[in-house]
């Protein structure tokens, strides 16, 4: 699956190693990934990173950053605890956030609860005895993950949240770790680029779905982001069908995170964009093919109706879609009918 979410009761540094370098990452006291997002009804790819620490060295400018603000600011890194002074500090981060945050940091570390299954430490910088900023991050054995940053606005200038992620890396690096996880960076959409100024590219490793690995960032292509790739391969399988007088339509999926959010376990269509091959079967099934970029071809598939969509999605949110670009009903995967990276092969299967 694209997207998927484990329940862990408890979570070892071992595990936590391991989840991370599957390009997986903390959400409360869940763990998920996910490979594509949609943001103000585009689609992107989410595309993980890392930085290897064994022979990292922050180049000049973040030395000097990280100066500047050791000497202007008092600092503690320590294990993570709530207090109502860092609460406060959240809210006054969330008052001047630009997008959707948990109501309170309790929510968001703990998804309210009082227990965390994580060995979650912090980062606390101080202005003479007020609390300015404030990240989160969790240590497995071998790897650490940044998990979250927030700082006073009135202090922006400083570039405090990413003063707080420098000082988890060096922390990193005293303990000897193998590798710092940032999270994911979204080609075409800059808001999260802050990432890959912890190192130069050469320094930066992504996940590759293709390789089900890290590669290092610099062989990155544009043409290489999954959703690109994905698109580019069904434009080129519908004017092949388009040749041979079939009809298809290309469609965005914005329903393709269900695996996140949904209450049962299905077969959910996973994919941000296929090429619908029939307007509907019978009893509610549609064909479709979608370009799966791990396995480098194409699928027919057999999908049918999920009823019970106002349970993961609400109305709102699919009605700001065009139907004429995106479909919006909830599908599970019946069947898979054929798979192969030639148009032909999929031809011959309808």
């Amino acid at each position: 699956m694209f997207a998927e979410k484990h329940y862990p009761e408890v979570m070892t540094p071992e595990e936590l190693d391991a989840y991370l370098a599957k390009g997986w990452y903390r959400m409360g006291q869940t763990i998920f990934t996910t490979h594509f997002l949609c943001f103000g009804r585009t689609f992107y790819s989410a595309v993980w990173i890392r930085l290897p620490l064994k022979s990292y060295q922050f180049r000049k400018s973040l030395r000097k950053l990280l100066r500047r603000n050791q000497q202007q600011f008092r600092y503690r890194i320590r294990p993570a605890s709530l207090t109502p002074e860092k609460e406060q500090l959240y809210r006054r981060y969330k008052a001047s956030f630009p997008g959707i945050l948990a109501p309170s940091l309790k929510d968001s570390l703990l998804d309210g609860e009082d227990f965390n299954i994580y060995n979650t430490y912090e980062v606390a910088v101080y202005d003479g005895s007020r609390l300015v900023a404030l990240s989160f991050f969790d240590l497995g054995k071998n790897s650490a993950a940044s998990i979250l940053g927030i700082y006073d606005p009135a202090y922006s200038k400083y570039s405090l949240g990413f003063f707080t992620m420098l000082m988890e890396i060096d922390f990193s690096m005293q303990r000897g770790l193998d590798f710092f996880y940032p999270g994911y960076v979204v080609p075409g959409y800059p808001r999260f680029d802050y990432k890959l100024r912890i190192g130069r590219l050469e320094d930066i490793e992504y996940y590759d779905l293709g390789h089900r690995g890290w590669q290092p960032y610099t062989r990155l292509s544009s043409s290489d982001v999954p959703l690109t790739k994905m698109e580019a391969r069904l434009e080129a399988l519908q004017q092949f069908l388009l040749n041979n007088n079939l009809w298809s339509q290309k469609l965005y999926y914005p329903l393709f995170e269900a695996n996140l959010f949904g209450f049962w376990h299905a077969p959910y269509l996973d994919y941000p964009v296929f090429l619908l091959c029939s307007p509907r079967l019978q009893a509610n099934n549609y064909l479709m093919t979608v370009y799966d970029p791990r396995e480098d071809n194409y699928q027919l598939i057999r999908c049918s109706l999920f009823d019970d969509l106002q349970f993961y999605f609400n109305e709102a949110y699919t009605d700001s879609f065009d139907r004429r670009k995106h479909f919006l009903e909830l599908v599970v995967i019946e069947d898979l009918l054929a798979s192969s990276p030639s148009p032909a092969d999929i031809l011959q299967s309808f």
